[in-house]
């Protein structure tokens, strides 16, 4: 085929990508610099070679854009650029062909875009107000890969839909999804040494030696890589590879008619151009409803994003923003849009609750932290780390499935294995492991702020000691659904204090709380206290804490407000004994969950679950009350 007999005219440039304009005519616009030598490659289905090669030359020129009108036979359904002689992808490409298998090795030129028919929207996103999010972070992948999972479609986003009733079950109303967009999961030299640190010298050729060390090539399992297309779902996560974009649709449709909100994660890499970026984040939000981002704002200009009209109600994630410069635009925002997404939170709540010296101010600060111009999303366990389950179970990482001599990953994980490293049948132990898993959910539900649950947390998932799964496609990196007794156990607890903050406002107030007494009720929102009421024991050498929420500053309706509740924090590796603030009118506290003897009898509890008043802890009121040893103790108004 000519290229006299393909090319009607020059395009406009715009948009980018391709898009049909006519019958059986289409417009292949791309952005490149000056100097290049590029062509566009048309293919049959499937097929290796290019049946036609049109160059394009600064005839089709629109400013930066290279741009071409041209007539597709029926038969070609697939392009690619060519620049310079080296095979390129279409950075606005909306579906991919050659990356069908996850992993699978392939060469680079196998892999073409589609030329599809223009993408139509769906749904609206559902613009759930952050103070009611309860995120659930998980990977497409290695949430159903497993087959514990027991799901038709393991792996892929129908996997996830079969999954949504589980989801609703356990209370969480906003799914965070690590790259599930087009990457190219075989890991290059370049890329394994961002995660290797300093193990090889890849200035040097790899070796035999070094390749059969490292098991090469590698995996990439989360998908951080510069070798991604933004625009595309990956095909290998859906059940049928070539319906990609309509399963993820459909995910999302099904999502959002139970409620449940959907985060992407885009990791874009760094020099990815701002206006692809822009148009990226459009597209999403405008063809699959999508409700919010978590950027890398080191490349992702967080501002120009956040003051976009069309993205105004799409939330943003990131680990850091400069409110200031954005907010100055507006007299008054009426509703967050912004979230604070880093380690803090995390760092703190894990020294705390392995008992480090220094660290109950630290706490404190982070359970009340809610700023009025942004909120802040707070975890215990990320991607990037322990499990919450091996965060109790390992003082030290165990990487060596990385094949990286243990040398990958990070050093500090402030985590404790409670007296004996990894798997354990020891009673002593494992009750201690699963009060301090119930203690760190403690901290993440009862904090201000937007909580974010690692999926497989809930029923205490283990990555057998690995913080830095970011190869294995397996067991270790895929959640694996244990219906053990301990498992389950946490599963119940999480379930419960999860309901606990969905059914009380008190905890998931709009704004940051203010310590004060500005309604004249007799007491503040939120006040601190220590073994004493009133006088906290923020000392170098204190590991307790009390903090009472008051009720009143939490309307439910006109004349009704919530209840107050007092959450006793004891750290400490002794008993303390806490004298509780004394209620109005005569009221007392009731103790609704202890984590060092709620589940202790798992049985017992599930025999008289649903009946009211059987236990000493639902019968008894209390002025002053003993908190064991790294418990935590929820008290409610009675």
């Amino acid at each position: 085929m000519s290229e006299k007999e393909v090319i009607v005219k020059r395009g406009n440039g715009m948009p980018l990508g391709v898009h049909r304009i006519g019958k059986g005519q289409w417009q292949f616009s791309v952005a490149m610099k000056r100097g290049k030598e590029i062509s566009l490659e048309l293919f049959h289905p499937g097929a290796k070679s290019c049946s036609s090669s049109i160059v394009l030359g600064k005839e089709y020129a629109v400013g930066g854009i290279l741009s071409v009108v041209i007539t597709v036979q029926a038969d070609i359904t697939e392009y690619c650029y060519r620049v310079n002689g080296k095979h390129m992808l279409d950075p606005y490409a909306v579906q991919l062909t050659g990356r069908e298998q996850f992993g699978e090795e392939r060469e680079e030129d196998d892999v073409h875009c589609l030329i599809t028919e223009n993408i139509r929207q769906i749904s609206e996103p559902l613009y759930t107000p952050f103070h009611e999010l309860i995120l659930y972070r998980l990977h497409v992948r290695g949430f159903t890969k497993h087959s514990s999972s027991r799901v038709k479609h393991p792996g892929t986003f129908r996997g996830i839909e079969e999954k949504i009733p589980y989801m609703k079950q356990l209370g969480i109303n906003g799914v965070v999804l690590l790259p599930c967009y087009e990457f190219d999961e075989r890991m290059n030299e370049e890329e394994l040494g961002k995660y290797s640190s300093n193990f090889l010298d890849y200035t040097k050729p790899i070796t035999k030696q070094q390749k059969e060390e490292q098991e090469w090539p590698k995996v990439n399992f989360w998908g951080y890589t510069k070798r991604s297309n933004y625009f595309a779902p990956k095909a290998s996560y859906a059940s049928n590879p070539f319906q990609a974009v309509n399963e993820m649709k459909q995910m999302i449709k099904k999502l959002h008619e139970n409620g449940i909100s959907v985060f992407m994660e885009m990791f874009f890499s760094p020099g990815t151009n701002q206006s692809l970026i822009l148009d990226c984040l459009r597209y999403w939000v405008r063809v699959f409803a999508v409700d919010g981002f978590k950027l890398n704002t080191e490349v992702a200009n967080g501002t120009l994003l956040a003051s976009d009209p069309f993205l105004s109600r799409t939330k943003f994630l990131a680990t850091y923003w400069n409110t200031g410069e954005f907010f100055q635009q507006y007299e008054k925002i009426e509703e967050k849009t912004l979230a604070e997404y880093n380690d803090g939170f995390m760092v703190d709540c894990r020294r705390f609750l392995k008992s480090d010296e220094g660290q109950i101010n630290g706490f404190v600060n982070r359970m009340r932290r809610n700023p009025n111009q942004q909120t802040v999303v707070n975890y215990i366990t990320n991607t990037n780390g322990f499990t919450l389950m091996d965060l109790v179970s390992y003082d030290i990482k165990h990487n060596e499935a990385n094949g990286e001599q243990g040398l990958d990953g990070t050093e500090y994980n402030y985590s404790w294995n409670c007296g004996w490293e990894g798997p354990t049948r020891k009673k002593q132990i494992t009750q201690l492991r699963l009060r301090q898993i119930k203690n760190a959910l403690s901290f993440l539900f009862l904090a201000q702020g937007v909580p974010m649950l690692l999926a497989g947390d809930e029923f205490g998932n283990t990555q057998k000691g690995n913080n830095n799964a970011y190869c294995q496609d397996n067991e270790i990196g895929w959640v694996t659904w244990n219906k053990q007794v301990m498992n389950q156990r946490i599963l119940a607890f999480c379930k419960k204090i999860i309901a606990l903050r969905k059914t009380h406002p008190v905890f998931s107030p709009k704004e940051e709380l203010r310590g004060m007494d500005y309604i004249a009720c007799g007491s503040p929102d939120i006040s601190f206290h220590g073994t004493k009421p009133w006088y906290p024991d923020l000392s170098n050498y204190s590991r307790v804490i009390g903090i009472m929420l008051c009720g009143k500053y939490a309307p439910i309706s006109i004349r009704r407000s919530d209840k107050s509740f007092y959450m006793a924090f004891n750290m400490h590796w002794e008993p303390h004994q806490f004298e509780l603030p004394i209620l109005p009118k005569g009221k007392k506290w009731r103790v609704i969950i202890d984590t060092y003897k709620w589940n202790m009898d798992f049985e017992k509890n599930e025999q008289q679950k649903g009946k009211k008043g059987n236990s000493k802890e639902t019968e008894t009121l209390f002025l002053q009350y003993m908190v064991n040893p790294r418990t935590v103790v929820i008290f409610e108004e009675e």
